[in-house]
């Protein structure tokens, strides 16, 4: 077994030793890949990135992206793949050369992202990528990166950075000043020209990739690849933001998404590609009524599977008129019970936003104390409900620490990108592959 002490290791060593290890795990290694023994793709200021990388790299990005694992689909995305990875290294490099122990910190850091970007319902992140293959280590390399150039940059552009709190405070203050502005719950993938991809095929990379979304691709594992937004770590979650603090262009483009029932958008604006997610929406911002607190009581009658439309209709009729003795919900609870049904006929202090969609809207339009209409339900179930209370709760501004967020990955992004250019710029690169 070999152990390496990562204290007293240097950058070059580490992956050194790394590469050596590929060389000696690589006969229980058995890729798809035309590349068929470990090699060097790409050496990075003298760090080397090999074929193995490359080859789980691609891998990672093409179920990232929802794409089959075939000769066509691994050479369209090599360059995008090997992009990455020489991103990855400079940043990492930048990290370690202000702080020797930027990596070992950013590898304890990283795992907390990892799992709410790769992992599931039915999978852990780890399951996930080890089922198609992938070494857990590509993505918690490319986080870790992503943690150590936040920490670069905070230092590089300290002047700026400086000004979050500021910015944050007057932010809190705006929301305070307007509280019944609209706003959207989104995510976002941020996309910009480099040297290597310039705009018409960013553009492209932009229509690509909201493709993949819209064919079932993971939104939150491609804003971790692609997106070059501080987000990026959180697999580009936002949260809840006002609609008039949004570039105009933006705020038309989401509006127009909106009143189509669209949840994706996409939009440039300025020098950036935006892919956005659009998850919520409040008219009335922290005024809205969705924020309200109810308590429900409901009474539930389960159907027998064989019934005939007719008789089901007949069933709807029967509780319609039984449901108009109902005046308080003391009345719908003990309904409920004769029935002799064992689901909670009451459900209490649940905010309205939290609720289904169509129960949501049914909710929202019903007077306390006022009784439903009986519901046929999915589930082959007749259900009729009643609103007990309703209490309208104090406006939950974002905490200070989210609104810096916010702000930091403003700045993030526009200065992200020019100084990872710089070092491009200032980096000897040799790429060994065709």
């Amino acid at each position: 077994m070999i152990f390496l002490n990562l204290k007293t290791m240097t950058f070059s060593s580490f992956f050194a030793i790394l590469f050596l290890i590929f060389q000696l795990v690589l006969v229980e290694i058995k890729p798809v890949y035309a590349i068929t023994k470990a090699s060097v793709v790409a050496v990075v200021d003298g760090i080397a990135i090999s074929s193995i990388d490359l080859q789980n790299k691609i891998k990672l990005l093409l179920l990232t992206i929802g794409k089959k694992e075939n000769t066509e689909n691994i050479s369209q995305y090599r360059q995008q793949a090997l992009d990455m990875l020489i991103d990855e290294t400079l940043k990492t490099q930048a990290g370690i050369s202000a702080n020797p122990s930027a990596l070992e910190n950013a590898l304890k850091t990283a795992p907390s992202f990892f799992e709410d970007i790769y992992g599931s319902k039915n999978l852990t992140g780890a399951e996930r990528l080890q089922s198609a293959g992938i070494q857990v280590s590509t993505a918690l390399d490319q986080i870790s990166s992503d943690v150590i150039w936040t920490g670069v940059l905070t230092t590089k552009f300290k002047r700026q950075f400086s000004q979050v709190d500021l910015l944050a405070n007057a932010e809190r203050e705006r929301l305070l000043s307007n509280l019944s502005a609209p706003q959207y719950k989104i995510s976002e993938i941020v996309l910009m020209p480099i040297p290597s991809r310039p705009l018409d095929q960013t553009q492209k990379l932009a229509q690509q990739l909201v493709r993949a979304i819209n064919q079932g691709a993971d939104f939150n594992a491609i804003a971790a690849q692609y997106s070059m937004s501080g987000s990026s770590k959180n697999g580009g979650k936002i949260g809840w933001v006002q609609a008039q603090r949004l570039p105009t262009d933006i705020q038309v483009a989401i509006e127009n998404a909106r009143f189509k029932n669209m949840k994706l958008i996409s939009v440039k604006s300025n020098e950036f590609f935006y892919i956005f997610r659009l998850e919520g929406y409040r008219e009335l911002g922290f005024n809205d009524p969705v924020l309200d607190k109810v308590s429900i009581a409901r009474a539930i009658i389960k159907l027998p599977s064989n019934l005939s439309d007719i008789a089901i209709k007949k069933q709807v009729s029967n509780l319609t008129s039984e449901s108009k003795k109902f005046v308080t919900c003391k009345d719908l609870v003990e309904f409920h019970q004769a029935t002799g049904s064992n689901v909670s006929s009451q459900i209490n202090n649940v905010v309205i936003e939290q609720l289904e969609g169509s129960f949501r809207e049914t909710v929202l339009e019903l007077d306390v104390q006022k009784v439903s209409d009986v519901f046929h339900t999915a589930n082959n179930e007749l259900i009729v409900f009643m609103v007990c209370g309703r209490t309208k709760v104090e406006p939950d501004i974002p905490p200070l620490e989210k609104l810096k967020e916010a702000e930091f990955n403003k700045l993030y992004s526009v200065l992200s990108l020019r100084y990872l250019m710089r070092l491009r710029r200032a980096a000897s690169i040799e790429i060994k592959i065709k």
